[in-house]
């Protein structure tokens, strides 16, 4: 039985299928779509996804978030887990993330949710970047280009460096600490 249902992989960083483990020998694709082995099938669905294959006994549900393209393809748009609901929207902190991260000038960044609340008991959307270049005004100035005005982090602070851990990871009190969250 297969391990992977399915596999992206782009040039220059690591190779990982959707649950964060290193996939071994596999050719390099330019783009961000992930490709379903034959006979897999990936369903969207409100609080994750679906997958159906021949070889499973039956149906597994993912806690991915996905967007289905017309070849079959599919883009990885967070996980339910980082699901956010504000003023009856949905967002993805994943996508968030990336949004952030494919902004000219942005080396590196996240968007996470802070601890405290803001008006109406809503917890509010921060954003560290790494962007020597740009303001922070510059850097929220192009993400409501593409971001719901609900969604835009607020603070959004440049930093020099995301305190990632030694296997990559942002712990959240280091982000916390750099963003002055006083009610963490």
């Amino acid at each position: 039985m297969p391990k992977y249902f399915f596999h992206v992989v782009r040039e220059g960083t690591r190779i990982v299928d959707l649950e964060g483990m290193d996939l071994p020998n596999l050719e390099s694709a330019r783009e961000e779509a992930w490709t379903p082995y034959a006979g897999v099938h990936v369903q969207p669905q409100p609080d994750g996804s679906l997958v159906q294959a021949a070889h499973l006994p039956a149906p597994v549900a993912l806690a991915d978030l996905v967007e289905l393209l017309p070849d079959g393809r599919f883009l990885l748009r967070g996980r339910n887990a980082d699901l956010l609901e504000i003023a009856g929207k949905r967002a993805s902190l994943g996508d968030l993330t990336r949004k952030l991260q494919a902004i000219p000038g942005v080396e590196d960044g996240v968007v996470f949710q802070l601890e405290r609340t803001g008006p109406g008991g809503v917890r509010r959307i921060a954003a560290l970047a790494v962007a020597p270049a740009l303001a922070p005004a510059e850097i929220l100035a192009a993400l409501r280009d593409s971001v719901d005005p609900v969604f835009l982090p607020r603070p959004l602070k440049r930093v020099a460096e995301l305190p990632r851990n030694a296997t990559g990871k942002l712990p959240r009190a280091g982000l916390l600490a750099l963003i002055d969250d006083a009610s963490r």
